[in-house]
């Protein structure tokens, strides 16, 4: 609503950071922001901006995106709408909607309202759509997913948690997309300061663990001055507007508003903000408690650039050092067809039964880290491909032990499996006896609680001699060269296995030892409940199920050769 046609300015009481009034107050054309956990990136950033788009630029077309729709569908959208339906407050006192559903919004649905304006383009993906009264559409695409962008022309991008997201992926597959006509359906979108624009948030990835801090290059593409230009002259017009809603010096307030809108949409249009700030911008909100209870959860480099926004760059001295994730992972996990048929309003739980690499006929094989902190990867060979994929990850730490660990893998494949048959791979540990179990060690405990479920588990290991770390470096070495045609692959799901993703850069050699061996101390610095990305266990889980397959490709050993290797029985 422009404050110069009437003044009934509609106004609404909402609560905004430093941060957030901050992005307000410029709302540039593009806005790239770093911001540390709970700054309320999607509800206080994001939404606000979906929402300055959809308004200035009716039956138009915009975009929010993320690594995959499963994130998409799981945080950002729920957090979204969430935003939309939130209560805002009014100036006397009462409260409703931000936007109510069904009138100023609908989600997932092919037939709009008849009061809605029809959108400029038709609405190809309406199950994955947010339509609003004024005929914009937002739409979810994912960066992953090249055919969910392919052929769109939308006026603004929207960005969400960056440090996931393939910079080449995006730069190739979003930046174009983002492109109108200012031809045809007398849309004047073009004039719009938001107009061709982008907001992208993430907090700091941390390289370390593989994470990417690509998008810090934009902090080069800001010019300071233009933003305290735009900052006064916002402020300039804000002023007026207030006088305007309070009945003051009206004519003088109008002149103002139209004498200096036009330029301040210039400003705008050029403008780049780039926003690196700390969770700390939240404390009034957060409290002493919430960042005494991160300090001492966290280890200190997560802490630094979840909560302090400050990035890492020690890469050094890993354990699995040919280790390299755009070779060595996979990011088209699902199976589309099924997840086509979901609708933004959906609630969304993923199993087997959407994964793309999972062939519910054949046997499935587990590798296994028991303990205090308990760990699984579950795997399938493909003799055709001559690759392992692994395809999920699984974890539970004190007080959950195994039946709870059985119980988080059998909901996940259960439902889906023809083959009910596991090969369970583990290290010497697994087969001492314990105790507390009532089957005597942790691989017998294991195999019980999965056979409850109907499985029927074999154990690979009984018997199994101690595996030293320099004999799984070396073969771990030979296998993630990939110089040797007839040497197995090895694949893992970027996005059901994130955390082993990670905890691959968390492994690293003891320093000064003679054979390499691989460094545990992490296990012992990094509580419980923060080791699943932070420390070796995950993937010491899988270095047991690769050994047991491939122990015959340990460089040296009489049985290695090549050519008489079949793998067919796996």
């Amino acid at each position: 609503m422009n404050p110069c046609d009437t003044p009934e300015v509609d106004v609404v009481d909402i609560y905004q950071n430093i941060a957030q009034i901050l992005v307000t107050i410029v709302d540039p054309n593009q806005f790239w922001g770093v911001e540390g956990r709970a700054t309320g990136k999607t509800t206080g950033i994001v939404a606000p901006r979906t929402l300055r788009v959809a308004d200035g630029m009716p039956r138009e077309q915009s975009i929010i995106s993320h690594k995959s729709f499963v994130a998409l569908m799981t945080n950002v959208i729920p957090s979204l709408l969430g935003a939309y339906r939130a209560d805002v407050k009014l100036p006397d006192g009462t409260t409703r909607p931000q936007l109510t559903e069904g009138i100023d919004f609908v989600v997932g649905q092919k037939d709009l309202p008849r009061h809605f304006q029809k959108p400029r383009y038709p609405v190809l993906e309406p199950e994955r759509s947010i339509a609003f009264a004024n005929g914009h559409v937002l739409r979810a695409v994912a960066i992953d997913r090249a055919d969910s962008i392919a052929g769109l022309s939308v006026v603004h991008a929207f960005l969400e948690e960056m440090k996931y997201s393939d910079p080449e992926k995006l730069r190739s597959r979003v930046i174009p997309a983002i492109r109108t006509s200012r031809i045809g359906a007398g849309s004047e979108a073009h004039k719009h300061h938001l107009h061709g624009g982008i907001t992208g948030v993430s907090d700091m990835g941390r390289v370390s663990i593989g994470e990417s801090n690509w998008f810090t290059e934009y902090e080069k593409r800001m010019d300071p001055q233009l933003i305290a230009d735009i900052i006064s002259l916002s402020l300039h017009i804000n002023k007026a507007r207030l006088n305007l809603q309070n009945g003051a010096n009206l004519k003088r307030s109008e002149s103002i508003i139209r004498k200096w809108s036009p330029l301040l949409s210039e400003l705008r249009k050029q403008a780049v903000l780039y926003q690196r700030v700390s969770t700390f911008i939240n404390r009034d909100v957060l409290g002493f408690d919430f960042f005494k209870t991160q300090l001492e959860t966290l280890q200190m480099s997560e802490f630094l650039s979840a909560i302090c926004s400050i990035g890492d760059r020690n890469r050094d001295n890993l354990f699995f050092d040919l280790w390299d994730e755009e070779k060595h992972t996979y990011e088209d996990s699902y199976r589309y067809e099924a997840l086509d048929k979901l609708v933004l309003t959906d609630t969304m739980v993923v199993d087997a039964s959407y994964l793309k690499y999972y062939d519910a006929s054949d046997k499935i094989l587990l590798g296994y880290d028991p303990g205090n902190f308990a760990s699984m990867v579950v795997g399938q060979f493909k003799p055709k491909e001559n690759t392992l994929r692994i395809l999920k990850e699984f974890f539970v730490c004190a007080p959950d032990d195994i039946a709870e660990l059985a119980a988080n893998f059998n909901a996940y494949f259960g439902p889906a499996a023809r083959n009910k048959r596991i090969d369970l791979y583990y290290d010497r540990a697994g087969n001492k006896k314990n105790q507390k179990r009532p089957h005597e060690t942790d691989a017998r405990e294991l195999k019980a609680e999965l056979e409850k479920y109907g499985w029927k588990v074999q154990l690979k290991n009984l018997g199994q001699r101690t595996i030293f770390y320099w004999e799984h470096y070396k073969l771990w070495k030979r296998l993630l060269a990939e110089n040797e045609n007839r040497i197995p692959h090895i694949r893992i799901d970027s996005n059901e296995c994130s955390y082993l993703v990670s905890a691959m850069y968390c492994c690293k050699k003891v320093p000064g030892s003679s054979m390499p061996e691989l460094d545990k101390t992490p296990e012992k610095k990094v509580p419980l409940n923060m080791q699943a990305g932070l420390t070796p266990q995950i993937p010491s889980a899988m270095t047991y199920l690769v050994w047991g397959l491939f122990e015959k490709y340990f460089p040296g050993l009489r049985n290695s050769s090549i050519a008489g290797a079949n793998l067919a029985d796996l």
